[in-house]
């Protein structure tokens, strides 16, 4: 990174504008900023800085507003503006403070410059975070680093130098990022950790669930196998002794033969008991027999009773139909009355019809009237609100000619404030410029440098901004006259143009009242509103539509009646005939019943009634006889079998067969019990040694090999002394170092050389990083602690480390051109002086940019490049000397 530019406003002590061109301070070597305490040199430094990161180059200035120029003026913008190359590439950074309305607001701006040489933004809208990591992300450095490489601040030159082991790990990371190590340390240590638990939980979990077992060991678990499986074999060798499935097999065949007997004896009590039912097997034959006979006249009773209901019906419904056209001649008559009475009111209803068109004649009559009634009203309120309107706008030209009034009177002491003002700055005028006269410089009057008689300031004087805001606001009075005169003649003519309005809406108001009067003259007597009229009307139409719809209704319900009495009429003759034919059906159906009765022996219809069944219980009688006689047949065909089966064999007793079967079997259901349960248990115990034998492969080795990685991962990490991270960094440290001794061979003529000590650091375990100097005019030949030198030594010393650090950090790929020195040179003598400038004129070469802030005179003398910040009434300035 190499600057190029920095500008700056109202930041700091710098009120006004201020620019650095380090590109020309850097072609004569090492450039100096120069100045009284307090002027603001460092602040060149803070300006970088806080383009970049935004804070400054120390600390304790990093709110944007603390930095603001107290003597800036008001409306003046604070900004810094950094311009640097970075690998061939220009880039800006900027921040702002602008002055919106009464607060001010922040900006950020960063830019990259193409090849067109335009600048074109890197982010849109960025924000105060995003340009802190932009700075880091294109330089490669963060905020401290960039304080350690390139920006050594005042009070931080010599920190790193004599700082402790702990903070030099913390600088020494930051500046070359090497906390990857610790985080590889830390992961591998974690990794293992989990390892060794991991083993160490499985060794935990093959223990226990030996334990669980009762057992101290995988061999006392297999040896509680083997027990298992002889306990099994002893088991089964009692079982086959023991001759259970012959025996089961024999009385499973006596209990077999016992129910084949048992079938025999049954069979025989079932033929037994069909023998005893004959009788009524009998009877159930005679009564089948008898319901069959009274079933043949069946039919004929019910087609006589069929025949008999249907001459009923007909009977009863001749009656109905007589009955009916009688009732239909009834209605008949009183519908054709009703509708006579009816036809007497046609003449008040067309009387009705001719006052409705009349009434209908007049509606305009009364439609003109409402309207223009409701124009009444309207014109009557326009005319109401003109005058309204008129009396406001009348009241609003009052209070402008009263505003006019007041701005005459404030503008004419305005003018007579700025006149007496002018006197007074034209009389002091003279005092001003005598007070800024120095011996040498020419009178802006006389052209003379001598001043022997300066001219005093007046007492009342005053300065020629005060004059200027006066007749500034004089002239913003006479502006807000205008402007209120402006208004009274727009308010002159409003007030016109309402009072015209009320005169025409009250001649309107006056015409329409005489045309309304002449209309009511014209109405109905009696009927005053369109509303009225209309009502009139639908009441007339209602009373004539009602009459012309009841009469209508009244001459359909007589056509109605008519028709439904001839209809009636026509049916007597048909219900006639139909009773007379069914009178001949019933009479030939009584005497088919009559020879049906004779043909199959009855008497009488009654007495076949009796002998009658249904059809259902027929076919259940029939259905019992049918099984009954089956039955007889197997039961007879099933003992014949039996015996044959049976012939020549003894009958077994089935209970002692039982008996017998049932403690057999239960021994059996004992053995095959025991023989699942334990067959169950060396199964488990089996799969659990199997699995545990598995689990617990070379698991102390495993575990031996796991503590060992945990030992040395606790090692990296830097629990037991250096660790990983450290170890990398005292490699970092030591080419550091290596950097900084060959600045050193320039300083006393090479008395000084720095080395790495691996000396455990006071407090701590850990080696590496604690930094001795060997002097080689010294006695001490194991070199002493930086600390013993002397206050021109560190700075000396510190030169050098620095510079090591910043060559180590390019190295590791950071680009670096310039390095910038805030004082320290104070505590140097002439020779250690030109020592330092021989270490830098070096970098010079190296880097292309070296600035020093100091005051050291010698410094000025020596260094042709120059930057002096000076002191004047209304802030700092920055005076470029480039030689």
């Amino acid at each position: 990174m190499r600057p190029v530019t920095v500008e700056f406003q109202a930041f700091g002590p710098y009120a006004g504008l201020e620019k650095v061109d380090f590109e020309a301070l850097s072609r004569k070597g090492p450039f100096l900023i120069c100045g009284k305490t307090g002027t603001g040199k460092t602040m060149i430094l803070d300006a970088m800085t806080f383009a970049l990161f935004g804070k400054s180059s120390g600390h304790g200035r990093d709110d944007f507003e603390s930095m603001r120029c107290t003597n800036a003026d008001f409306n003046t913008d604070t900004f810094v503006r950094f311009v640097f190359e970075n690998r061939g590439k220009y880039y800006l950074f900027e921040r702002r403070l602008e002055r919106k309305r009464k607060n001010l607001s922040d900006s950020y701006n960063v830019s990259q410059k193409d090849d067109n040489g335009v600048w074109q933004p890197l982010m849109e809208n960025p924000k105060k975070e995003a340009l802190n990591k932009k700075a880091e992300e294109i330089i490669g450095l963060n905020y401290d680093q960039f304080r350690q490489v390139i920006v050594l601040p005042q009070g931080q030159f010599e920190k790193f130098l004599t700082s402790n082991s702990d903070e030099k790990e913390k600088i020494l990371t930051s500046i070359f990022g090497e906390e990857k190590w610790q985080s590889i340390a830390k992961r591998f240590y974690e990794k293992t950790e989990q390892r060794r638990n991991g083993l160490r939980a499985v060794k935990d979990r093959i223990e226990n669930s030996l334990k669980e077992e009762g057992c101290d060991s995988m061999a006392q678990l297999e040896d509680l196998v083997k027990q298992l499986r002889d306990q099994k074999e002893e088991q089964d060798e009692e079982y086959k002794k023991s001759d259970c499935d012959r025996i089961l097999r024999e009385q499973q065949e006596a209990l077999r033969l016992a129910d084949r007997f048992g079938d025999l004896h049954n069979a025989e009590k079932k033929l037994a008991g069909l023998d005893a039912k004959l009788k009524e097997r009998i009877g159930w034959g005679n009564r089948a027999n008898d319901a069959e006979r009274a079933g043949k006249v069946r039919d004929l009773i019910s087609a006589e009773h069929d025949k008999a209901k249907a001459l009923a019906k007909r009977q009863e419904e001749e009656a109905q139909v007589k009955n009916d056209a009688d009732t239909k001649k009834e209605i008949l008559g009183t519908a054709s009355e009703i509708l006579v009475r009816h036809t007497e009111k046609e003449k008040a209803m067309k009387e009705s019809q001719a006052l409705k068109n009349q009434y209908e004649t007049k509606r305009k009559d009364y439609e003109g009237l409402e309207n223009a009634e409701e124009e009444l009203k309207r014109l009557i309120k326009a005319a109401s609100d003109a005058l309204a309107a008129e009396q406001k706008e009348k009241k609003e030209s009052d209070a402008i000619g009263e505003d006019i009034v007041r701005l005459r009177i404030e503008h004419s002491r305005l003018q007579a404030e700025h006149g007496d003002l002018l006197d007074r700055y034209l009389a002091g005028i003279t005092g001003e410029i005598a007070a800024k006269l120095e011996e040498g410089m020419p009178c802006p009057v006389c052209g003379s440098t001598v001043h022997p008689h300066k001219a005093m300031i007046a007492e009342n004087s005053v300065t020629k901004a005060e004059v200027d805001a006066r007749k500034a606001a004089a002239e913003r009075k006479y502006q807000e006259l205008q402007n209120r005169t402006d208004d009274q003649k727009k308010a002159t003519k409003l007030v016109e143009d309402k009072h015209a309005a009320v005169e025409a809406a009250n001649l309107a108001v006056n015409e329409l009242s005489a045309k309304l009067e002449g209309r009511k003259e014209n109405l109905v007597p009696g009927i005053v509103t369109l509303k009225d009229l209309e009502s009139e009307i639908n009441r007339l139409q209602k009373s004539i539509t009602k009459y012309e719809s009841d009469k209508k209704d009244l001459e359909r319900k007589e056509k109605t009646a008519n028709e439904a009495y001839n209809n009636a009429k026509g049916k007597i003759e048909p219900a006639e005939k139909e009773t007379k034919a069914a009178k001949k059906a019933h009479e030939e159906a009584v005497e088919d019943l009559r020879i049906g009765l004779e043909e199959n022996g009855f008497g009488s219809e009654e007495e076949a009634e009796k002998l009658m069944m249904p059809a259902g219980d027929l076919r259940e009688l029939a259905r019992r006889i049918t099984e009954y006689d089956a039955a007889v047949v197997a039961a007879k065909e099933s003992i014949k079998a039996l015996k044959d089966e049976l012939e020549g064999i003894q009958e077994p007793d089935r209970e002692e067969c039982q008996k017998v079967f049932d403690e057999a079997n239960h021994v059996k259901e004992a053995y095959n019990r025991k023989d699942a349960a334990l067959l169950a248990e060396i199964k488990r115990l089996q799969k659990k040694a199997d699995g545990l034998k598995a689990e617990g492969a070379g698991i102390e080795e495993k575990i031996r090999e796991a503590e060992e990685d945990y030992t040395f991962a606790k090692k990296l990490r830097g629990d037991t002394g250096t660790g990983l991270q450290r170890y990398v960094l005292g490699i970092m440290f030591s080419s550091v170092i290596s950097a900084a001794n060959k600045m050193l061979e320039m300083v006393h003529g090479g008395r000084y050389r720095l080395y790495r000590s691996d000396e455990k650091a006071q407090g701590t375990n850990k080696r590496g990083l604690e930094l001795k100097v060997f002097d080689k005019y010294s006695e001490e030949h194991d070199g002493r602690f930086v600390s013993t030198l002397s206050g021109g030594e560190k700075f000396l010393v510190s030169l050098a480390l620095s510079i090591g650090m910043s060559t180590i950090a390019q190295k590791s790929g950071i680009k670096i051109e310039a390095l910038f020195i805030d004082e320290g040179f104070g505590s140097l003598d002439e020779d250690s002086i030109q020592d330092a400038m021989n270490i830098l004129n070096s970098i010079q070469e190296a880097n292309g940019l070296v600035g020093i802030i100091s005051h050291v005179q010698i410094l000025r003398d020596h260094l042709s490049s120059k930057l002096l910040v000076e002191e004047g009434a209304t802030g700092s300035h920055i005076v470029p000397s480039i030689g």
